[in-house]
């Protein structure tokens, strides 16, 4: 499935000679002998043909500017990308698709999410994946419909939101601007922060050494009586 960002209308397209100087002097653009992918440049990546022949100029879609905000969840500071067409929720089959879009925050996917990081059915705006979250946290979310801030009328589209959920006590749920969820897909979170057993100050052990010996000093007085 190729990427389908529905910030505009429409995406805008940029056509690209694989060999301009070839192209323009009008000999045979070449994209790569043997086998690859088709349209690529270079060779043996994959297995299908390259186009090749006499100007041949690859399609190449460019995804326009994202038109979600950070302001479509209560959680302070977020950044988003999106809105993005289809319902990507970190299965198997949206799984390049979402690396993508991942890929803008450095981030890779290296096997499907875990149906436990899943929510389905979804209803209201509410959204609450039964575990604190803490640290850098990455989610999406699956809408029915949304009004994105260009004021186009979205249907069927996925927003990535990451942000700082703390170190503190964390982030136990949030809410989103829109009430048309479908679902929402946690891809990671920091853990739970670890609290040392306090150590007592010096000043606290001699206090309690004093008391200790204190109460040795009443004792041996009370059994001499």
């Amino acid at each position: 499935m190729k990427l389908a960002t529905l910030s505009t209308a429409a995406a805008l397209v940029l056509l690209m000679s694989a060999n301009t100087a070839m192209a323009a002097a009008g000999g045979k653009g070449n994209n790569g002998n043997g086998k690859g992918n088709s349209g690529s440049t270079t060779p043996g990546n994959g297995n299908g043909n390259n186009n090749s022949g006499a100007g041949t100029t690859p399609v190449i879609t460019v995804p326009a500017t994202a038109s979600c905000a950070s302001s479509n969840i209560s959680v302070a500071g977020a950044s988003c990308i999106g809105f993005v067409s289809g319902n990507l929720n970190g299965n198997k089959p949206s799984l390049d698709e979402i690396n993508q879009n991942l890929s803008t925050w450095g981030v890779h996917l290296t096997a499907p999410v875990a149906s436990t990081s899943m929510l389905s059915g979804l209803t209201g705006n509410t959204i609450n994946f039964k575990q604190q979250l803490y640290g850098d946290t990455i989610v999406s979310i699956h809408y029915g419909n949304v009004t994105d801030v260009l004021g186009n009328k979205l249907t069927n589209v996925t927003a990535f939101y990451r942000f700082d959920a703390g170190h503190g006590a964390g982030v136990d749920s949030f809410t989103t601007k829109f009430d048309s969820l479908s679902n929402a897909t946690l891809y990671s979170t920091g853990a739970a922060p670890t609290h040392a057993a306090a150590v007592p100050e010096p000043g606290t052990y001699a206090m309690m050494f004093a008391g200790l010996g204190l109460m040795g000093l009443v004792a041996r007085r009370r059994m001499q009586k």
